[in-house]
């Protein structure tokens, strides 16, 4: 068999690097513009407040008045640190399953291929980077009134011992929504700006502005609407026991018994709290701040993409990589 290319696979490298690093940019952007909604609405989340613009104002006016206008982005540098990784992987390798995905040279995907791909990219996203959404999430619904505040470690183990399934609590309802959020958010986006791309013949990659927002802002709306309620339940299984107990005198203190131990009794649990209207709490906040959150990405990838002269991957030489044996060596 063939050696395979030294060029080739340094080649393959850098541009797997690109598609990491501006994925992880465009990640980062979209989620610190956003971020004071976000930390917002995983209070509401994780609690029993009632949610409405009222009280969203009053909260957010609360936060600063707590712990200042930098507080709004409490929690934010967790973000980052799990989004920057975490977009770049899926960003990455979504351009990567749809090449493995597709049928023929041309790239050509089918409607369940491309929604494949996305589902694929989400899970190999949160596989990888699930601890630190953990941390994010956690140190988000603290509120610090004397200022200290609680250790990464603490967030992430609390007061009991290491153990390595700790770090993954709430994986399974997070991989049960990212599967069709990020195969609908994928599928969407690329779907309308491919349509844009034909009727204005022109690239996908370079399709005008207000196309990419567009397409980037209806992909949000629906992936967010259509998957909500298993977000509400991951954060709920991830916060159990970090929520703010200042009014107790205690900081993050655990419960004795955890009651958010598995994906249908937690349900139960914030149905039996509001009813169905309490599965979508902090939805309407969701709409806001989904398309604004996909729009930057999805922008700011394909910008990147064309900054840092991202080629699309040829189709057939990706395959072969999957199908071909190893070399055999002397």
């Amino acid at each position: 068999l063939q050696q395979p290319d030294k060029n080739s696979v340094e080649n393959s490298a850098i541009d797997v690097s690109k598609r990491l690093v501006a994925g992880g940019i465009a990640g980062s952007l979209a989620k610190s513009a956003i971020a004071p909604l976000d930390r917002t609405k995983i209070i509401f989340q994780t609690s029993t407040k009632v949610f409405n613009a009222k009280n969203v104002i009053h909260e957010m006016a609360e936060i600063c008045r707590l712990e200042g206008i930098t507080g709004l982005w409490r929690g934010n540098s967790a973000t980052v640190l799990r989004v920057f990784p975490y977009a770049g992987i899926q960003f990455c390798s979504f351009d990567l399953y749809k090449k493995l995905f597709s049928d023929d040279d041309t790239g050509h995907l089918s409607s369940l291929q491309r929604l494949g791909a996305g589902s694929a990219a989400g899970a190999t996203a949160v596989a990888l980077t699930y601890p630190l959404d953990l941390l994010r999430a956690r140190l988000a619904v603290q509120r610090e009134v004397t200022g200290a505040r609680l250790s990464y470690y603490d967030a992430l183990v609390g007061d009991g011992a290491f153990r390595i399934r700790n770090l993954y609590r709430g994986i399974m309802p997070t991989l049960l929504g990212i599967l069709p959020y990020a195969g609908i958010a994928f599928y969407t986006r690329d779907t309308l700006n491919g349509l844009a791309a034909r009727r204005l013949e022109t690239s996908a990659l370079e399709t005008p502005l207000f196309a990419k927002l567009f397409s980037g802002a209806v992909s949000g709306l629906i992936a967010q609407s259509s998957t909500y309620p298993l977000d509400l339940v991951r954060r709920r299984m991830q916060t159990e026991g970090y929520i703010d107990l200042s009014h107790t005198g205690l900081k993050g203190a655990r419960r004795a018994e955890m009651k958010y131990v598995t994906i249908a009794g937690t349900l139960r649990t914030i149905y039996a709290e509001g009813g169905s209207r309490a599965l979508f709490k902090g939805l309407s906040m969701n709409w806001i701040k989904g398309p604004v959150a996909f729009m930057i990405s999805f922008t700011a990838f394909d910008y990147l993409k064309l900054l840092f002269n991202i080629q699309p991957p040829a189709a057939e030489d990706f395959r072969r990589k999957f199908s071909e044996p190893p070399p055999h060596t002397a």
